[in-house]
């Protein structure tokens, strides 16, 4: 399982939210690509951006905050927040970037998914499905609809998406562990690969993840307060994988 440090950017800055709550917001740091720089150093193989006001309000307002993470490293870089439509998910390629998430348009705007993944190629094109108490949320987490993550993720893979990130909103920036069943569920009933986020707090909830069958989990408030040592948690977690 690959772990992937997350990068959440609010106006050029390095932030976490707790859960979501744009109010509730921590600044760690005013220079993204020297954090960016920091993890890789510490054995990242990828990096988790987010554009939060992109997310929040559909306009790219960090774009050039990604493109200097995204020039400055050698790490595939994935990247969530403010798009919307194919042609966004083509100008973040265009720009370097390996993977773009679609969040919000999976719900509002199905066909854009549809048409990134068939310009892009599917490998390029991932999910995000954001869920409280099971319910999918959109616009940066601000509004709850009464689509169920599941039901979400059936659409998707019918339009030809094949990798997801799962998050229980609840947990994220709370340091209160992931929600392992319902990231169990998802994993077991998804056919694709399951990226997981939220919550993470230690190496042995990793580790958990691992053994669940995830693809991925995706670490923020954990590492920008040292509750967790990434390059210890890297080293252990691949240590499971060679085990």
């Amino acid at each position: 399982m690959e772990v992937i440090p997350a990068i959440d950017l609010l106006d050029g800055k390095c932030v976490r939210l707790v859960q979501g709550d744009y109010e509730q917001r921590r600044v760690f740091d005013d220079d993204p690509v020297s954090v960016a720089a920091r993890w890789v150093e510490q054995g990242a193989t990828r990096l988790h951006v987010v554009d939060l006001d992109g997310a929040r309000d559909g306009v790219r307002a960090n774009a050039e905050s990604v493109k200097a993470v995204v020039r400055s490293t050698n790490v595939p870089v994935q990247l969530g927040g403010g798009i919307r439509t194919a042609e966004d998910a083509a100008q973040m390629r265009e720009l370097g970037v390996e993977r773009v998430i679609f969040g919000t348009a999976a719900v509002t705007a199905p066909d854009e998914v549809k048409r990134a993944v068939d310009e892009l190629g599917a490998s390029h094109v991932m999910v995000g499905v954001d869920a409280r108490d099971g319910k999918v949320q959109t616009r940066g987490w601000t509004e709850t609809s009464d689509l169920l993550a599941l039901d979400l993720i059936s659409r998707m893979t019918d339009l030809g998406v094949e990798r997801f990130m799962y998050t229980d909103t609840s947990r994220d920036g709370t340091l209160s562990h992931p929600n392992f069943a319902s990231i169990g569920s998802i994993v077991r009933d998804v056919s694709y690969p399951i990226v997981a986020a939220g919550g993470v707090a230690s190496i042995d909830d990793l580790l958990q993840l691992a053994k669940l069958g995830a693809e991925a989990a995706v670490t923020g408030l954990a590492i920008y307060s040292g509750a967790l040592d990434l390059e210890r948690a890297i080293r252990e977690v691949n240590s499971l994988r060679l085990a």
